[in-house]
């Protein structure tokens, strides 16, 4: 089976993913940060009792890293950017799909953590995670409050207990002068936020950014959902008008960039993280206006550069080994052939 992020998704060329995060916190326990050894053990225990072992994998934490499968709950976007999710692994249980789409995250920063996350823009997303934490609400007393909504250890998911992250690549705009200003100034017109993929290092600048709800108190569920699609319209319709302006404005300097930036991809024998990225936004540009059939560059294949790339497990020290860059070089070509 194909793992989740493996597929195509709608609107691909600027949405990479859809998430739907939803928290819920036990009756009679501590939240995390505060939490014991002893009530730690029983919060696992008491979860792991009722998980539906026909529809989920997974367990215990320190099992799931003795046994090597940590590099792939990076790469499904599980175990959070930096791994965080398997940071005091003897406190935690995560529990997943067999395509990876559907996770439980128990011990984080709540006592449970449901993301049902889709390639391209899918909010259909929400209504799969929705569907986990009901089930998991009838097993268990859940902490809620008639007045309050679901209560959490954060006062921004106190209320619903829900946020909504989009995925973007978005180069066009930010490239443009005062794009992303501009697009942050209209993200907040929703009561949404928009922050870059990352703040600093090889990462800051690949055009990716993360666009996520932000309000879940005195809201329902359907008006952030509602709020949530309205926005990636406009920002889909956005970044392919600036694309536009670029590829017609800038025709001859675009072709330019274009066949340099696939030409590193397909045969540089090293490749740093920003190198990647940097040329990967350049395809993204101008892919859909280049006619010159003289590049096999589907938007599939710079999703799953993208993805690998930056979600890729590093291990400590070995960022920026040649050793490192190789690898990547190698599974970059072996994308951009097809091979994959």
């Amino acid at each position: 089976m194909k793992q989740w992020y493996e597929k195509e998704g709608r609107d691909e060329d600027v949405v990479l993913s859809t998430k739907a995060c939803l928290v819920r916190n036990i009756k009679g326990y501590n939240f995390p940060s505060k939490m014991d050894d002893k009530d730690a053990e029983s919060l696992l225990s008491k979860v792991d009792s009722v998980i539906d072992r026909n529809q989920f994998s997974g367990g215990r934490a320190t099992d799931i890293i003795n046994t090597g499968d940590t590099a792939e709950l990076m790469k499904a976007q599980i175990s959070g950017r930096d791994g965080s999710l398997l940071f005091s692994p003897d406190k935690k249980s995560i529990y997943y799909t067999e395509d990876y789409g559907l996770s439980i995250a128990v011990g984080n920063s709540e006592h449970l953590t449901i993301k049902a996350q889709a390639p391209g823009h899918d909010i259909g997303v929400y209504r799969l995670a929705e569907k986990a934490a009901v089930e998991l609400e009838k097993k268990l007393d859940i902490a809620y409050s008639d007045k309050y909504g679901f209560l959490t250890s954060s006062v921004k998911l106190t209320g619903t207990g829900m946020k909504i992250l989009y995925t973007v690549a978005i180069p066009a705009i930010a490239k443009t002068e005062g794009g992303i200003a501009a697009l942050r100034q209209r993200v907040g017109q929703y009561e949404w936020t928009i922050y870059p993929f990352a703040e600093q290092g090889e990462l800051n600048e690949s055009g990716v950014y993360i666009i996520a709800s932000v309000s879940t108190l005195g809201v329902s569920e359907d008006d952030i959902l509602e709020r949530g699609e309205m926005l990636i319209e406009d920002v889909i319709k956005a970044e392919r008008a600036c694309r536009e302006q670029f590829a017609t404005k800038k025709k001859t300097q675009m072709k330019d960039f274009y066949g340099r930036a696939y030409g590193l991809l397909r045969y540089a024998a090293l490749m740093s993280r920003r190198e990647a990225l940097d040329s990967v936004c350049w395809l993204r540009l101008y892919r859909d206006y280049d006619d010159s059939a003289e590049f096999d560059c589907k938007w599939k294949m710079l999703n799953t550069i993208t993805q690998e790339v930056c979600w890729e497990q590093q291990r400590r020290g070995e960022i920026n080994t040649q050793a490192a860059q190789k690898r990547r070089a190698d599974r970059i070509r072996k994308i951009l052939k097809g091979d994959d």
